[in-house]
């Protein structure tokens, strides 16, 4: 388990960054294996008309991204004036040593070791080197290659991936960029209206918040408990192409970063008209004033049937009702912690009717 522990100046102690490079390696990870991306089988399809040649130097490649993400590639991913190139070569000037152990990740059970392990301990790299000579060959010679010089490995990595870029990514960041950013003023605006805890409940199903305890949960394979300061912050990371993951980095040396699916992950002008019949079904459930008290009092944060019971004075019954009522019109969502099931608020739903009403306003005239 992953627990992040905020102090009062959380709001001062974080940061939100887009990269290109980033986005382009997830994109690439999409495509290693398509049947767990369904959102992406359009970018899937595009890719396609890739040169065959450039297909295959990607699948040759695959293992840098098919599974664990090296942190190599998110270099200068807080600087907002770098861009595909210049975080390039901000990985090219990472330290051998580093480049290894990152990349050594991509071919080991990180359950069982670390790149840093294979690197700094002799008798480990044997070990791991003379069990996959013995099940997995290429695998071995690969990482034996990388261990004992990780220059070449990159370069050619690299090199695939700037051949991408200029096949196909380059233009489809131009399409999504835009939105990503949107996606962070969005969540910008959450925090100074609402406060950072019920912005973090919007980013992600993964992502468990616990306001009174004002930490950030994730489930992995390992523990890490730290503390977002000032010295210390964390980076959320804005990502079209991460979907259906959410990825965490809080290893040594790299800044702690979390990785988490922008939404609406359809660009706007392709986005689902809202009927009127849609907009009528979420009128209907905020027409009555404790269904609109819910609302008031999940955008500061999520709560149970029963705490809401109390606020509200009603029976847990009657509330229950009426929590039914909103989750039918797509207002809450629900997320089961332990024992209790916790009601919170969807502030996209509400983002998209309030779009569909203003549309029904008529435009001043030039």
């Amino acid at each position: 388990m992953i627990t992040l522990r905020f102090a009062e100046t959380a709001e001062e102690d974080i940061a939100f960054s887009v990269s290109p490079l980033l986005e382009a390696v997830h994109s690439w990870h999409v495509l290693t294996d398509p049947g767990h991306h369904a959102l992406h089988v359009p970018w899937v399809r595009r890719c396609r008309r890739l040169p065959a040649a450039l297909r295959r130097r990607m699948r040759e490649h695959d293992f840098l991204v098919a599974d664990y993400i090296p942190a190599l590639f998110e270099s200068r991913t807080g600087d907002h004036d770098a861009d595909f190139a210049d975080q390039l070569a901000a990985v090219r000037g990472l330290p051998p040593a580093l480049l290894a152990a990152e990349l050594a990740r991509t071919l080991v059970d990180t359950t069982r070791h670390t790149g840093d392990d294979l690197v700094a301990d002799r008798a480990t790299r044997d070990a791991v080197l003379t069990e996959y000579r013995d099940s997995d060959p290429g695998r071995a010679a690969r990482l034996e290659g990388i261990l004992t010089d990780p220059l070449p490995v990159l370069d050619d990595a690299l090199t695939v991936l700037e051949d991408y870029w200029d096949a196909g990514f380059a233009q489809e960041w131009e399409r999504i960029e835009p939105s990503l950013y949107e996606s962070i003023a969005r969540s910008g605006a959450r925090i100074a209206h609402q406060g950072l805890f019920p912005m973090l409940r919007t980013l992600a199903p993964q992502i468990r918040v616990d306001p009174g305890r004002r930490t950030l949960r994730l489930d992995r394979p390992h523990d890490h408990d730290i503390s977002v300061t000032r010295e210390h912050p964390v980076t959320f990371t804005a990502s079209h192409y991460v979907w259906p993951h959410v990825r965490v980095t809080c290893d040594d040396p790299w800044p702690m970063r979390i990785t988490y699916p922008a939404l609406p992950l359809a660009p706007a002008s392709t986005a689902r008209p809202t009927s009127q019949e849609d907009t009528l079904t979420v009128l209907r459930a905020l027409a009555a004033a404790p269904r609109l008290q819910i609302v008031t009092h999940l955008a500061a944060q999520s709560r149970t049937t029963q705490e809401l019971a109390t606020l509200l004075g009603l029976s847990p019954s009657v509330t229950s009702r009426h929590l039914h009522q909103l989750t039918q019109a797509g207002l809450t969502t629900t997320q089961r912690e332990g024992y209790y099931v916790l009601y919170a608020l969807a502030p996209a739903r509400l983002d998209q009717i309030a779009t569909a009403l203003i549309t029904l306003a008529p435009r001043p005239e030039a």
